[in-house]
C-alpha cells in the first residue's frame, strides 16, 4: 500500500481518538475512496483530499519571512478538489450509500479552507445581478445578491457527494470537522449520525440559503 498522505493520517486519527470504526479501501483497477467509517450503524465511504502549498503558497511564505508582509489574490483551489471527486464517490452512492469528501488545507497558512472558500467551491461565486434601464433618467438596480457562478455542486452536477468536510487540526492538534451537506445529492447523509463528535456543521441537508 502507498504512504499516506498527511490528511489520510490525520483522518485516521480522528477516528481513532473519536471511536469511529473505519477501514481503509484497498486500490483497485481505477480510482477508488479512501476509507468507509461506520456512524451510527450506517456505512459512510470517504475520500480524502489535501491541499498542498504550490509555488504561490511558498513564494508568500518566503516574503513573509524575508520582509514580514505579503499579498496576493488567493484562488479557490478547493473547487478543483470538489470537481475532481465524484467518479470516485459514484459507484458507493448509486448503491445507497451515503458520501463524504473530506478535504485537508495543508498549506501553511490554511489560506484556501476558511468557511467562504468552502461555500464558494461548492454553491458559486457570490453575485449580484444589476438592472439598467434603456431611459437614462432612471436609476440603476441591484438585486438580491446569489451565488451560483462556477459552482461545484448542483442538481444534475456531483449529486453523488452526500457532504464536503474540512479536517481542521494537525498532527500535533486535536483534529475536527466542519460538515457542509449538499442539499442536491443523491443519498443523504444524516446530521445525527455525528452526534457526540467533534463535528460542526455549517450546511444542513434541507438548507435553502448558505450563508458566507
Amino acid at each position: 500500500m502507498s504512504k499516506q498522505t498527511v490528511s489520510e493520517r490525520l483522518f485516521a486519527g480522528f477516528c481513532d481518538t473519536n471511536g469511529v470504526r473505519y477501514s481503509r479501501v484497498i486500490p483497485g483497477v481505477g480510482r477508488s475512496p479512501d476509507f468507509v467509517i461506520t456512524l451510527g450503524g450506517v456505512e459512510v465511504t470517504c475520500e480524502v483530499k489535501q491541499i498542498d502549498p504550490n509555488a504561490e503558497d511558498l513564494k508568500e511564505l518566503a516574503e513573509l519571512r524575508q520582509t514580514g508582509s505579503a499579498g496576493r489574490f488567493v484562488a479557490n483551489r478547493l473547487r478543483g478538489k470538489l470537481k475532481d471527486v465524484s467518479a470516485q464517490l459514484k459507484k458507493a452512492s448509486r448503491a445507497g450509500h451515503p458520501t463524504l469528501l473530506v478535504v485537508y488545507d495543508n498549506t501553511p497558512f490554511k489560506t484556501y479552507s476558511d468557511h467562504a472558500d468552502v461555500v464558494r467551491a461548492m454553491f458559486g461565486r457570490h453575485s449580484v445581478t444589476v438592472l439598467v434601464p434603456d431611459d437614462p433618467s432612471l436609476p440603476t438596480a441591484a438585486l438580491a445578491p446569489f451565488l451560483g457562478a462556477d459552482r461545484g455542486i448542483g442538481p444534475a452536477h456531483n449529486t453523488a457527494v452526500s457532504a464536503v468536510a474540512i479536517l481542521d487540526g494537525s498532527l500535533d492538534r486535536a483534529a475536527a470537522l466542519r460538515v457542509y451537506h449538499n442539499p442536491h445529492t443523491a443519498v443523504r447523509l444524516d446530521p445525527a449520525l455525528f452526534k457526540g463528535l467533534p463535528v460542526s456543521q455549517p450546511v444542513l441537508p434541507d438548507a435553502t440559503e448558505v450563508s458566507l
